[in-house]
């Protein structure tokens, strides 16, 4: 990820009364990313699942979903969660509290003239917007350690031979290394939602290229008639002691 992307910490915004501990959301603040050279606004903060009660939904003025009527407790924090850092993203971005419902696909539906991504991962949260029109995709995903479980599945079901081997290569810590382009394929399919309408699995995008910082991939079958076979798009990542985020800014092509 890029120097000026590396900025994925946030600042505790002072001027916001919640950006504190309130007992469910603390170390909350925004936070600026670049990607692809385009200026992007972010929000980021850590949570409670335990700290959770359904009646802050309505303290922080963020709808109640139907979805939500049969979720866990841990579903409904993560929701709340991404809810309230893509809400103050938003205004960031100028646009005033504005709700962000779920689409037919289980996506967030944003604002016309706003492509923006939530991401959630164990006590964190983060929502990265864009309101710039060369913008077509955009996608963050954050991880972090994976259990050896799940590391074992994500080597058989998101990346082929060849790929775990240029993992086990590239990276220090494969592990992580696998985590990383995990990540990146998640952000990669988020920023490319728009454009492809349906959801696709990991070999649709292939490694073609790493190095510090930065995934290139390949897709391996055309998707959509701006996504086609053989394109490359590149995914910006930062580790920061076990955890793992990624980016992934897709420009209007022309």
């Amino acid at each position: 990820m890029s120097a000026d992307a590396a900025a994925l910490e946030p600042a505790v915004d002072a001027a916001d009364p919640r950006s504190g501990d309130d007992g469910f959301v603390f170390d909350a603040g925004a936070f600026a990313c670049v990607a692809a050279g385009r200026d992007l606004t972010g929000y980021a903060c850590r949570f409670r699942s335990d700290g959770y009660r359904d009646d802050l939904f309505a303290a922080y003025a963020i709808a109640w979903p139907s979805q939500l009527d049969r979720a866990v407790v841990k579903r409904r924090s993560d929701y709340l969660a991404g809810r309230i850092c893509a809400r103050r993203a938003l205004i960031a971005l100028g646009l005033g509290a504005v709700d962000v419902p779920i689409g037919p696909d289980r996506e967030p539906v944003w604002p016309a003239g706003v492509i923006a991504s939530i991401s959630h991962a164990g006590d964190r949260a983060v929502c990265l917007a864009s309101a710039d029109p060369q913008v077509v995709g955009l996608g963050i995903d954050i991880e972090g350690r994976l259990p050896p479980g799940m590391a074992a599945d994500i080597r058989n079901e998101v990346v082929d031979a060849a790929e775990s081997a240029a993992i086990e290569t590239h990276f220090a810590d494969p592990v992580q290394g696998l985590a990383t382009v995990f990540s990146a394929k998640e952000s990669l399919f988020k920023a490319l939602f728009p454009q492809v309408g349906e959801f696709f699995g990991f070999e649709a995008m292939r490694i073609a290229g790493l190095q510090p910082g930065r995934i290139e991939f390949a897709a391996t079958q055309t998707l959509a008639a701006t996504v086609r076979e053989g394109d490359r798009f590149a995914v910006d990542y930062l580790l920061d002691g076990e955890d793992v985020r990624t980016v992934a800014c897709v420009l209007r092509r022309g």
